[in-house]
C-alpha cells in the first residue's frame, strides 16, 4: 500500500512503527474480544443461576400458596356449609361452633395461613375466627379491600401486601374465597391470613445463599417487595432491569398462582469480579509483552533501519549517476551485508561499462555524423542529375510524335521522379536526423493550404473509382506553424492514401479544438487496412509494412517514418487507426502556435528540399 504520508528517507522506520502499532492494536483487539468473550459468558453464567433461583422459589411459594387456596376452596365446597354458616349466625356471635360444624373447623386449622382465618357473613361481618378470640371478631370487613373486592367478583382473590392493619401487626397477605349458596349468591366468605415474617414462608428464602451480593424478592402486584433476603427491603419498589452495564443483574420468573413474581439478582460488580480479575491479569501480561517486545526488538530494529538507509543513500548516490563514492559494507555477515557488498560490485562494475558505454557512444556518434553527412552529399549530388534527366525527358517529349518514343519518356520521367521524391525524403530525414533542419513559422490559412493540396488528387486517383471528400470550414483560425512542412506532412498522408486505395472513398478533414488550442487533421481511406502486429512500427524507417504489399504498391518505408518526425518538429502528434480490409486513418495533431529558435546558417544545403517531395510541385 502507498505510504504517502511518510518522507522517503524514514518510511522504511515508519513502516516499522506501524507494523509495531498494528501488532499491538491486534493485541488489544484480541484482548477485547477475549475480554468480553469472559465477560459475556460469566454474565450469562450468572443469569442462568439467577434465573434457576428465581423459578425455584417461584414454585416453593406457588405450592404453598395453592395449597391454602385448596384449603379455603375445598372447604367453602363442603357439603352442609351454607346451614353451619347459618348456625353460627344463629348462636348470637359466641365465636364457636356448634357440634354439627366440627368438621369445618378441622379443615379451618391449617399450617398455611400463620395469621389466622375468619368466617364472614353476607355482608362482611367476622362470625367467627381461629385462632379464637382475634380482634376482628364481631367486625365489619365489607370494606377491607382485600375482602371486598371477593364480594364484587364472587371469585377467589389474592391481595397484594399489607403492612400493619386490623388483621395483624406484621406484614401479610389475604387469600378470600366465596361461600356460594346453590343459587350462585355468595352466603359468606372465608378469608386466610398469611404472616409474611412467619418462618412457614420465609424458609424458602433463608436457604438460599448471599454471598457474592446475590438475594431473592417476592414482588406483588404493585410492583413492591412483600418478602425477601433482605428484611430492609420490605414494601419499598422491586428493582428493575439495569441496562447493559447497569448496577443490577435480575431475573424474573412469575408465579401461576397468584399475580406475583420471584426476582433474583445480583450485583455486576461482584457477579463479574472474577472475570475483571482476570482481564487485568492479561492487560498486565499483554504491557509485560509489548515493553519486552519494544526493548529487545529496538536496538535490532535501529541497526536495522540504519544498514537499510545507508544502503538507500547508496542506491540514491548510484541513480544520480554518481559512481565515485563506495557503498559501506558492515561488519556483520548477515544478508544486508551481503546486499552491501553486492551494491559495491554493481558500483564498481557500472563504473566500468559506463567508461567502455560513452567510448562506444563517442564512436557511434561519429560514425552516425559521416554517414548522415555522406548521405546528405550523396542525395544532393544524385537530385542536380535527376533533375536534368527529368527536364531532357520533357523536352524529348515535346518534340518525338512516336507513341513509342512518348511512352519510353513518360516511364523515364515516371521514375525519375520517384527517384527524385526518395532523395528528397532521405535528404530531409538526414537533415533531422542531423539537426540541421529549419523552421521557420508564419501564419497559415489552412482553407488556402487545403486548395493549393487539391490538383495533387487527380495524378494520385489515376482513374482509381475513389470519391474524395473535403471537410475544411472556412471559420478554421490562423495557425503560426511552418507552412511547408505542414504541407509535406499531408501530402505524403493523401499519397499514402491514395497509395493503398483502390475503390471507395478517401476523406481529408480539419477541425479546431478551442479548448485545448489545436488543429486537428485527419487523413481518413477505404483501403486495404493495417495489420494489428505492424501499426506499433509503421512510423519506422525503412519499414515495410507487409511483403506484398511492397510489391503491389512500391515503397521503402520513408513516407510515414518523415510525417511523424516533421509532426515532432513541429510540436504535434500523429496517431492511426486501422482494420485489416476496412480501411485506415491518421490523425495529426498540432498547436494553433509554435514558438521556435531561428534556423542556424549550417542548414543551406538542407534548406534547398524546403517544400514538396516532387519538383513538379508548387
Amino acid at each position: 500500500m502507498p505510504w504517502r504520508w511518510v518522507s522517503r528517507r524514514h518510511s522504511i522506520t515508519a513502516r516499522i512503527v506501524v507494523l509495531i502499532a498494528g501488532y499491538v492494536l491486534a493485541l488489544g483487539a484480541v484482548y477485547a474480544g477475549f475480554s468480553l468473550f469472559l465477560v459475556d459468558r460469566d454474565a450469562a453464567r450468572a443469569n442462568e443461576r439467577l434465573e434457576q433461583t428465581a423459578r425455584l422459589v417461584a414454585a416453593e411459594i406457588d405450592a404453598y400458596v395453592e395449597s391454602g387456596r385448596q384449603r379455603l376452596a375445598t372447604v367453602t365446597r363442603l357439603p352442609g356449609m351454607t346451614y353451619g354458616l347459618g348456625t353460627i349466625q344463629e348462636a348470637s356471635g359466641e365465636g364457636r361452633i356448634p357440634p354439627w360444624t366440627t368438621l369445618h373447623y378441622l379443615f379451618f386449622k391449617s399450617p398455611i395461613f400463620t395469621g389466622g382465618v375468619c368466617l364472614l357473613d353476607r355482608s362482611g361481618k367476622v362470625l367467627w375466627t381461629e385462632p379464637p378470640g382475634q380482634g376482628w371478631m364481631g367486625k365489619s370487613l365489607a370494606d377491607y379491600p382485600a375482602v371486598a373486592a371477593l364480594y364484587e367478583s364472587k371469585r377467589g382473590f389474592i391481595s397484594h401486601g399489607l403492612t400493619a392493619d386490623l388483621l395483624l401487626d406484621r406484614p401479610h397477605v389475604v387469600l378470600s374465597a366465596p361461600v356460594l349458596n346453590p343459587n350462585g349468591e355468595i352466603d359468606g366468605a372465608l378469608a386466610g391470613v398469611i404472616d409474611l415474617t412467619a418462618p412457614e414462608f420465609t424458609k424458602f428464602l433463608r436457604a438460599l445463599s448471599r454471598t457474592e451480593g446475590r438475594f431473592v424478592e417476592v414482588v406483588d402486584q404493585g410492583d413492591r417487595v412483600i418478602a425477601g433476603s433482605e428484611a430492609s427491603r420490605l414494601f419499598q419498589p422491586a428493582r428493575t432491569a439495569s441496562p447493559p452495564g447497569g448496577e443490577w443483574m435480575l431475573a424474573a420468573s412469575p408465579l401461576t398462582q397468584a399475580p406475583w413474581q420471584v426476582v433474583a439478582g445480583q450485583s455486576r460488580t461482584l457477579a463479574l469480579a472474577e472475570v475483571r480479575q482476570f482481564q487485568q491479569l492479561l492487560l498486565t501480561i499483554g504491557f509485560g509483552l509489548v515493553a519486552l517486545a519494544v526493548a529487545v526488538g529496538a536496538p535490532l530494529v535501529r541497526d536495522f533501519v540504519g544498514s537499510i538507509r545507508n544502503l538507500t543513500a547508496a542506491a540514491e548516490t548510484i541513480g544520480r549517476g554518481d559512481l565515485s563514492r563506495p557503498v559501506a559494507v558492515g561488519r556483520h555477515n548477515d544478508e544486508l551485508t551481503t546486499l552491501a557488498r553486492s551494491f559495491e560490485q554493481m558500483r564498481v562494475e557500472l563504473g566500468r561499462s559506463r567508461v567502455a558505454l560513452e567510448r562506444r557512444l563517442e564512436e557511434r556518434e561519429e560514425l552516425i555524423q559521416v554517414k548522415e553527412t555522406f548521405l546528405a552529399n550523396i542525395s544532393h549530388e544524385l537530385r542536380t542529375p535527376l533533375n536534368a534527366i527529368i527536364g531532357y525527358a520533357d523536352m524529348l517529349a515535346e518534340q518525338s510524335l512516336e507513341p513509342e518514343g512518348r511512352e519510353f519518356l513518360t516511364f523515364i520521367r515516371a521514375h525519375s521522379l520517384h527517384l527524385y521524391d526518395l532523395l528528397s525524403d532521405l535528404l530531409t530525414l538526414a537533415g533531422m536526423n542531423l539537426g540541421k533542419l529549419p523552421v521557420e513559422v508564419s501564419p497559415v490559412h489552412i482553407p488556402t493550404l487545403m486548395a493549393r493540396l487539391k490538383p495533387l488528387v487527380e495524378p494520385l486517383r489515376s482513374g482509381k473509382p475513389i470519391e474524395v471528400e473535403w471537410d475544411c470550414p472556412p471559420s478554421l483560425p490562423m495557425v503560426e506553424t511552418d507552412p511547408l512542412r505542414l504541407e509535406q506532412i499531408l501530402t505524403n498522408l493523401i499519397a499514402n492514401a491514395f497509395k493503398f486505395t483502390s475503390q471507395g472513398q478517401v476523406a481529408i478533414r480539419a477541425r479546431h479544438e478551442p479548448q485545448q488550442e489545436h488543429i486537428l487533421f485527419e487523413v481518413k481511406d477505404t483501403g486495404i487496412g493495417i495489420p494489428e502486429h505492424e501499426i506499433a512500427h509503421i512510423f519506422d524507417e525503412f519499414r515495410q509494412v507487409d511483403g506484398s504489399l511492397t510489391r503491389a504498391y512500391g515503397g521503402v518505408g520513408l513516407g510515414l517514418a518523415l510525417v511523424k518526425k516533421l509532426t515532432l518538429l513541429l510540436r504535434g502528434a500523429v496517431t492511426v487507426h486501422s482494420s485489416v480490409g476496412e480501411g485506415s486513418s491518421f490523425t495529426v495533431v498540432l498547436p494553433l502556435r509554435i514558438e521556435l529558435a531561428p534556423a542556424s546558417s549550417d542548414a543551406g544545403e538542407s534548406d534547398g528540399n524546403r517544400g514538396s517531395a516532387s519538383p513538379d510541385v508548387v
